[in-house]
């Protein structure tokens, strides 16, 4: 079985070839450039992110000295919320663009479905982490990056499948 959208939800067809025929999924196609600018805004996003994403993490894991959680997530929570919004708008320009390669795409619904469970994890049970017992804080921590990461696993995958 494989987990496309294609095979998954083959009811899903008429929406992605709606954002095929958009003006923007036109756009992104017309030239190399849009595209290109976008998959580079994209990807550093993503640094941004997952940057500020571990380094909270690391020291949710002991592995930072310093400040504490809560000093650290006021501080990067700009930087969180930045690199996500970035991401998800260049990521929704990147799919437009082919929207029918993603729909047979066997990563791209993995991906989509641990992007919505680390949104939701991280503005619901993760948002606690930082005031949770050590214990608490670990396994929050662990489960957040497993779950980043897996994104980024899954996006990199859609190249290959």
């Amino acid at each position: 079985m494989t987990p496309s959208f294609a095979h998954s939800f083959p009811g899903s067809k008429p929406f992605f070839e709606w954002c095929a025929s958009t003006s923007i999924g036109e756009f992104m196609r017309a030239d190399t450039w849009p595209f290109a600018i976008t998959e580079t805004v994209h990807l550093v996003a993503l640094a941004v992110l997952l940057g500020s994403v571990l380094l909270l993490n690391f020291r949710l894991l002991g592995i930072l000295r310093g400040w504490t959680p809560v000093q650290l997530t006021r501080t990067l929570s700009p930087f969180v919320m930045g690199g996500l919004i970035a991401m998800l708008v260049t990521g929704t320009l990147l799919f437009v663009s082919e929207p029918m390669k993603y729909y047979i795409n066997d990563a791209f619904l993995p991906k989509i479905l641990f992007l919505s469970m680390a949104i939701l994890y991280h503005f619901t049970v993760y948002r606690k982490a930082a005031t949770a017992p050590a214990v608490v804080s670990k396994m929050a921590a662990l489960v957040s990056i497993v779950l980043w990461f897996s994104i980024g696993a899954a996006g990199r995958a859609i190249a290959f499948v």
